[in-house]
């Protein structure tokens, strides 16, 4: 993957910047974006990538209005060549491609139904562009993960207890997994057959003390938890490299009576780490943790298994980590000055490696 390109969106600063893996050198930069870029999916076999729009300004627990918007990005041109529009869903987070079927997956935190908890995942048709499925999770989804034969989701619900499980085929909810302290971002075994969530879910502002943090593992045939490992950090964000080995994205905050761009209410973030467990097979022993920017927020591996890519947020940088090594080879700028007119400054958010 030395000849690859990674792509990685600025939540704040509205664009899409592209960056030469090997050399860290800026190849491209695409401004205007609909507010706010959010999350990316690179579709392989049409050079496109997909770029969800989750709110107008500001993040989960503080924003204006939800957006409704999916952009479609030419890579060759370095251009959106379409939008989306997905209404009446509200608030796009994630996105997963289904290559079998042409489906991209969307989880949204509104619009499904007239309840509060509206949320769930649609499925877009990648031939018409038009949303063809609509699926309640019974709560207002973040982030999600698919099996890989493209028959079941499990939901990121953020504060809510549950996970839920979603039947992407017969669209309907099947079972929900209690997760008591709620969670963030999860990921999943090469295999499908493992889901990992860590928890709890992130405190920022609370006065509440959150749980042990931990990352609570699913088993997707029984949809029961089955294991659990302890953390010595809260964590945001899980990914499973080629090798099935976890990649933890891992945050720290500090209390704080500011109330500038780099606050979350009451605290204001710190460097986190970039922590790596073994598989199931060695055990899930944590083999290496390394510094990395204020909010590690995404995660991404390249096919080889020889690097890791991690976004943070605050710091509006991507930490590009050697995984044979355990070192850190670079940090790449995304977007490091806050703007005036953004109440929080989220630099650099989505991730998607282009070959």
């Amino acid at each position: 993957m030395n000849d690859a390109t990674l792509a990685v969106v600025s939540q704040s600063g509205e664009s899409l910047s592209f960056f030469d893996v090997l050399s860290g050198t800026r190849t491209g930069h695409l401004t205007g974006l609909i507010s706010e870029p959010h999350e990316l999916c690179f579709d392989a076999r049409t050079n496109l990538l997909y770029v969800s729009h989750a709110y107008e300004h500001g993040w989960y627990r503080q924003h204006g209005s939800d957006c409704h918007e999916v952009s479609v990005v030419d890579c060759n041109q370095k251009q959106v060549v379409e939008v989306i529009d997905i209404s009446p869903a509200k608030g796009p987070h994630y996105l997963v491609l289904d290559q079998k079927r042409e489906i991209l997956y969307v989880s949204v935190e509104g619009g499904l139904s007239d309840t509060n908890e509206s949320g769930g995942i649609i499925g877009i048709c990648l031939k018409t562009r038009k949303v063809i499925k609509s699926i309640g999770s019974g709560w207002a989804t973040h982030w999600f993960v698919m099996t890989p034969d493209g028959t079941k989701a499990y939901t990121c619900n953020k504060e809510a207890d549950f996970v839920s499980v979603i039947d992407l085929l017969e669209e309907k909810m099947v079972a929900k997994i209690s997760l008591p302290g709620g969670c963030e971002q999860p990921a999943i075994s090469k295999s499908g057959k493992l889901a990992y969530f860590p928890t709890p879910t992130v405190p920022f502002g609370d006065s509440k003390q959150p749980n042990e943090p931990s990352i609570q593992i699913i088993d997707t045939v029984s949809d029961k938890v089955v294991k659990s490992i302890a953390l010595d950090a809260l964590a945001l964000t899980i990914h499973v490299d080629s090798q099935d080995r976890l990649l933890v994205g891992q945050y720290r905050i500090s209390k704080s009576t500011s109330s500038d761009s780099q606050t979350f209410g009451k605290v204001a973030p710190l460097n986190g780490t970039l922590a790596v467990f073994t598989s199931k097979d060695e055990g899930y022993q944590q083999i290496a943790s390394l510094e990395v920017g204020k909010v590690p927020l995404t995660i991404l591996s390249s096919p080889d298994g020889k690097r890791a890519f991690v976004s943070n947020i605050s710091s509006g940088t991507v930490t590009v980590v050697n995984l044979i090594s355990m070192t850190v080879e670079r940090n790449l700028e995304i977007d490091t000055v806050p703007r005036r007119d953004k109440k929080l400054h989220q630099g650099a958010h989505g991730l998607a490696l282009i070959p």
